[in-house]
């Protein structure tokens, strides 16, 4: 994913687009995303076979956890990525590569959904339910 970030970046930069600011928000929004590929299984299946579903959680409570955990991720990413001129240097190691245009954005718009939609499939197919009708056994069942 570092050269397609390298390459998003150049666009950027190219653009005259706010490319740190913009960069920044897209590798959190892509870490944000796969850390819900991690997060959402395993914390079903905490709920499930530990608590047996009976812990309830208040809206709130999800809510602040799902926007700390996004300004943590943004944090670090800047401090990462832009504070430490990463996103330079691999702009830098990645210049002589290229990228098609249309296969770059196709990549940057469709990889975080897929990120989001596989977290669904993986969290069903592991704790078990129900996906477009049809009821699934989960693995940990």
């Amino acid at each position: 994913m570092n050269l397609i970030f390298a390459k998003l970046f150049e666009r950027y930069v190219k653009w005259n687009y706010p490319a740190r600011f913009s960069i920044t928000m897209y590798i959190s929004v892509f870490d944000f995303f796969l850390a819900f590929l991690i997060l959402l299984p395993t914390k079903t299946y905490i709920d499930h076979q530990i608590f047996n579903n009976e812990i309830h959680y208040e809206k709130s409570t999800i809510l602040i956890m799902v926007f700390g955990l996004l300004t943590a991720i943004i944090f670090f990413v800047y401090i990462g990525y832009i504070k430490n001129n990463y996103i330079q240097k691999l702009s830098e190691k990645y210049k002589k590569r290229s990228v098609n245009k249309a296969l770059l954005f196709f990549i940057v718009t469709f990889a975080p959904v897929i990120l989001m939609v596989l977290a669904g499939i993986i969290t069903v197919l592991l704790n078990g339910g129900s996906i477009l009708g049809n009821e699934i056994n989960g693995y940990f069942e």
